[in-house]
């Protein structure tokens, strides 16, 4: 029964109709699996009659457990959406000192173009009253403040940047529902195992090299058995004050905002500050108006720590200027007597491509005409029709250029760049990748990544420039010569098209 209610309630607390879709983050674990079942009961009740997509990401550090875990969620939920990450990679490419953060960003950037892919407004986790406990503890120790004592809410904000879609996904109402939130861990196991639903039991729960296992294996029972058997649910009231709290002092930053930020962030991403009237105003509203001000300008609010808010409000309420508060990332606070300014780190345009691309038709030769040109948006492209031989190296030496198959390129082919979610199947291999995956692992700066031109057919991405052909694009000499396509990219100032 006590699922049932907590199920009905918090789906017409979360506002849901037949409408709605509902991502849900299912692992295999007894959380997901009682948050599968609270959603179950909820949209089947004729007042909700939402519909549910569960989704599961695959993280390669565990080896087999890794493919089983995904072959149970498989079982159990089979219209469940897959996707597999090289967490490692993403955390050396990304400069993240903690593996759990880095897994963290890959699962919420997952769930995120999964809600956009089918259209939804929330995304459900299985995050308990003990998970809640553990996050307001772990956030004690690091020195937070009230916004890190407010742990997690069983409604909030998305707490991640999303990728712009194309104007159909749910990026600006986006937000992470958590229907398990007043259960303790304890009631979802005993739940699958009354009701007999099989679980999976994560090994990587129980390694210490993990912060929070430590919080959860060690801490916390330690604190149950020598200072207060009910110190989940004392941090749980911890959590529900400061919360009541942030969001007054957030209502009265929104009545200060316009004031002391009257504009929005410039072209070059900075944000400027009335230094005086934020000077004037309470300490603890001045730190809520930084923090707003860092997450307008980063588009998040991960690495701020209240030692950054503390310096930063020391220098706006101090009358002198010319201070500079070095914040993370590169990004910085400077402070004159009038006007702070936040901003990034300053960059100068080193990628060696032109502006991104709008797609385009490539011109391909074709009957007696050997040689097609195509220029568009900064870029002169040559494709010339070629046979290549038994001897001929398929090797260019130039990142520009490359052989194509004739055949791969028949149906025609257009030009662009990467799009999220793009995948290619690499020459070689039988499965695909994901381009975010292999601009990552080639070590290809972020803000290079949109102007590289994807030469692309009806059957999908045939080459990335200078990075990857398709196995099924690839020209395959035999014995004789085969016909092929030599295609070259040439920057060039943008001029009008021609062919």
């Amino acid at each position: 029964m006590r699922l049932y209610t907590t199920a009905i309630a918090t789906a017409r607390r979360a506002g849901l109709g037949p409408d709605d879709v509902v991502v849900a983050g299912v692992s295999g674990g007894p959380d997901s699996c009682a948050l599968m079942r609270v959603l179950a009961i909820a949209r089947t009740d004729t007042r909700f009659g939402f519909k549910v997509q569960p989704a599961h990401l695959l993280h390669d550090f565990r080896g087999q457990e890794t493919y089983d875990d995904a072959d149970f969620v498989r079982r159990m939920w089979p219209d469940c959406i897959f996707d597999e990450v090289d967490v490692a990679a993403y955390q050396s490419n990304s400069g993240i000192s903690s593996f759990e953060q880095a897994a963290r960003d890959l699962r919420y950037d997952f769930l995120a173009r999964v809600a956009r892919q089918v259209g939804a407004r929330l995304i459900a986790v299985g995050h308990t009253a003990d998970d809640l406990a553990e996050t307001v503890l772990l956030h004690v120790a690091r020195g937070s403040g009230l916004h890190g004592l407010r742990g997690m809410s069983e409604l909030d904000t998305w707490p991640y940047p999303v990728t712009p879609g194309n104007g159909d996904g749910p990026e600006e109402e986006l937000r992470v529902w958590r229907p398990l939130i007043d259960l303790s861990r304890h009631h979802t196991i005993s739940y699958c195992r009354n009701y007999g639903i099989d679980f999976r039991d994560d090994s990587t729960n129980y390694m210490r090299d993990f912060t929070r296992n430590r919080v959860r294996l060690d801490i916390m029972p330690a604190l149950k058995e020598q200072l207060n058997p009910r110190i989940s649910d004392a941090l749980g009231r911890i959590s529900r004050t400061a919360a009541a709290q942030v969001d007054y002092m957030e209502q009265q930053a929104d009545l200060l905002w316009p004031h002391i930020v009257p504009q929005p962030a410039a072209d070059d991403g900075s944000l400027h500050l009335d230094r005086v009237g934020l000077a004037e105003a309470h300490p603890a509203l001045r730190q809520i108006i930084l923090r707003r001000a860092w997450i307008a300008v980063t588009g998040h609010e991960h690495r701020l720590t209240e030692r950054h808010l503390a310096a930063m409000s020391r220098a706006i309420s101090d009358p002198g200027s010319g201070k500079t508060i070095e914040l993370p990332r590169d990004h910085k606070l400077d402070v004159g007597s009038w006007r702070a300014t936040m901003s990034g780190p300053a960059r100068a345009d080193d990628c060696p491509y032109p502006d991104p691309v709008r797609e385009f038709r490539l011109t391909l030769p074709w009957g007696p005409i050997a040689v097609a040109v195509t220029r568009r948006d900064g870029w002169e492209v040559t494709a010339e029709s070629i046979r290549v031989g038994p001897e001929t190296s398929l090797d260019t030496g130039n990142p520009l250029t490359a052989y194509l198959s004739s055949a791969a390129l028949s149906e025609g082919a257009t030009v662009r760049t990467w799009r999220p979610g793009d995948r290619i199947q690499p020459l070689g291999m039988s499965g695909t990748r994901k381009l975010q995956d292999i601009f990552t692992d080639d070590r290809i700066p972020r803000h290079w990544r949109e102007r590289i031109p994807l030469v692309v057919t009806p059957r999908g991405i045939a080459w990335i420039m200078g990075s990857r052909i398709s196995d099924w694009a690839a020209v395959r000499p035999g014995a004789e010569e085969v016909p092929a396509t030599f295609i070259r990219f040439d920057p060039q100032p943008a001029t009008a098209e021609s062919s």
